[in-house]
């Protein structure tokens, strides 16, 4: 006869060893060898964080990283040029504007050049009313797009 899986095995229970754990973590401190001499609180306590201060930290890659920068005092690392973050937050948004931009505007400006050297324009129009047209056509079509992949609906 087969047991359920979710069967306790009593023979096992009965073999493991349950001693009462301590519930202090590792790191709390024993009531008898951190209590502080009578009148000596102050120096027990600056002794007490000095002591953790001089522990070591583990060694690990975050470590490594910290203690590599500390050592090159700002100076220049084979990891490039350093600017400062408000340099670099311009620049970023430089480099993703300045494309995005292109790519929305670019291709309708075109278009209106070679519409404006093959046939010509209607009365009254002009390259920038046709350009704008259609930037304004493409940003449209954009947004539209951007709102159906938040929704996910649509093609």
């Amino acid at each position: 006869m087969r047991r359920p899986s979710n069967a306790v095995d009593v023979k096992f229970l009965e073999a493991a060893s349950f001693e009462a754990a301590p519930c202090l973590p590792p790191h709390a401190p024993s009531p008898d060898r951190d209590r502080p001499p009578p009148g000596a609180e102050a120096a027990w306590r600056r002794s007490q964080v000095e002591g953790r201060r001089s522990q070591a930290a583990p060694e690990g890659f975050a470590t490594r990283m910290f203690a590599a920068a500390r050592a090159d005092d700002g100076a220049a690392s084979g990891r490039g040029i350093s600017l400062g973050w408000k340099t670099s937050l311009f620049v970023n948004l430089v480099v993703l504007v300045v494309p995005s931009g292109l790519v929305v505007a670019l291709p309708p400006v075109l278009e209106c050049r070679a519409r404006a050297e093959r046939f010509g324009f209607f009365a009254g129009e002009t390259l920038n009313a046709c350009a704008e047209r259609g930037i304004r056509v493409r940003v449209k079509r954009l947004d539209d797009r951007l709102k159906m992949l938040v929704r996910g609906s649509g093609p």
